[in-house]
């Protein structure tokens, strides 16, 4: 009988139990994205506009660093970026050591304490030298409802257009095309900054790209894909690697009418973030994708806004108000009934 009584008790515990932890790593993933919101702010104050999402030199295909990067001094990671050689690649032997680095705080603690990209068996099936391991990140910039990715990020049009997206680095260093707060004309506190991409996660495997509800597998495990990205690594997969995640995010692959092609919220399988080349930068052909927001909470995701404030946007959003938050100048009239 007391064994009966204590079975019934642990059965009664044990959901409350986990939902208590649940509510702890929502919070503490907030507290994250909390200071990434503050570390945005700070930078501004500092540069006059937001970073790039991506910065971009030359080959689409090679991005040079990550808003990340450049986010470190104002994450207390001052001696982290003074590792991090801006005047070459991310990949480049001087930048190993740096991107290898893993910083809590981008870490969501509902999803992972560590983890990333190991990237040696990628480098010798590409017959490129990449670093031997690049340190995740659970979080991505917003890019908009458009996955064009270009040099050129004022291709995609404003009403797709996102806060955060390529931006082209000159041959002198200057990285131009960001934004900046005067540039968020739908409101602040309605423009998504960040949000939540977990990575590594087994609820999020890539999707096949010829058949998008089945998993891909991974080319050196046979197992299936994990969707991952990396606080230091940039590069854009081609359609011949669609395996990884990006430092951005989209609420649709388009955007536009006819079709937007929405990218909904904890998407599963997980689409992977991929380059066409195409020079439209706006996606015209369809065949460019971005990773959509994805997180480990129950119900939907953790964002920070362009004002720095921290919400929890539900999974079952209305896609059209999910689109307009994503955009910082689309003109959208947003109704807090939608979200």
């Amino acid at each position: 009988m007391v064994i009966a009584i204590i079975a019934v008790l642990i059965g009664l515990l044990l959901p409350a139990v986990q939902k208590v932890r649940e509510a702890a790593a929502r919070s503490s993933c907030a507290n994250n994205l909390k200071q990434l919101g503050l570390a945005l702010h700070t930078y501004h104050d500092a540069a006059g506009r937001f970073p790039a999402g991506v910065v971009v030199a030359g080959d689409i295909h090679d991005g040079w660093a990550t808003g990340f990067t450049y986010l470190l001094p104002y994450l207390e990671q001052q001696n982290l970026q003074n590792l991090y050689r801006f005047d070459v690649t991310w990949y480049d032997p001087a930048n190993y050591q740096a991107v290898g680095f893993g910083v809590k705080v981008f870490y969501c603690p509902g999803n992972r304490s560590g983890g990333g990209l190991f990237l040696d068996q990628v480098g010798a099936q590409w017959g490129f030298a990449l670093p031997p391991f690049a340190a995740g990140v659970d979080y991505a910039f917003c890019k908009g409802a458009n996955a064009g990715i270009w040099t050129d990020p004022t291709a995609v049009p404003v009403a797709a257009r996102g806060p955060f997206g390529t931006a082209p680095r000159g041959s002198d260093g200057t990285v131009t095309g960001t934004t900046r707060l005067l540039d968020v004309t739908d409101g602040t506190s309605e423009t998504f900054a960040l949000g939540e991409a977990a990575g590594g996660s087994t609820r999020f495997p890539v999707r096949s790209l010829a058949d998008p509800t089945q998993t891909a597998s991974d080319p050196f495990t046979g197992q299936p894909a994990l969707l991952d990205q990396a606080w230091g690594a940039t590069g854009f997969g081609d359609r011949s690697h669609p395996l990884y995640g990006s430092v951005l995010a989209v609420t649709a692959q388009f955007g536009l009418p006819p079709d937007p092609a929405d990218e909904p919220m904890n998407r599963s399988p997980a689409t992977p973030t991929v380059c066409s080349s195409d020079s439209s930068g706006y996606n015209r052909s369809g065949r460019d994708l971005v990773s959509g927001f994805r997180g480990p909470h129950s119900g939907g995701c953790n964002f920070v806004f362009c004002d720095g404030s921290v919400r929890f946007v539900r999974a079952g959003i209305d896609p059209p108000t999910y689109r307009a938050l994503s955009t910082h100048a689309g003109g959208e009239v947003v109704s807090g009934d939608g979200w």
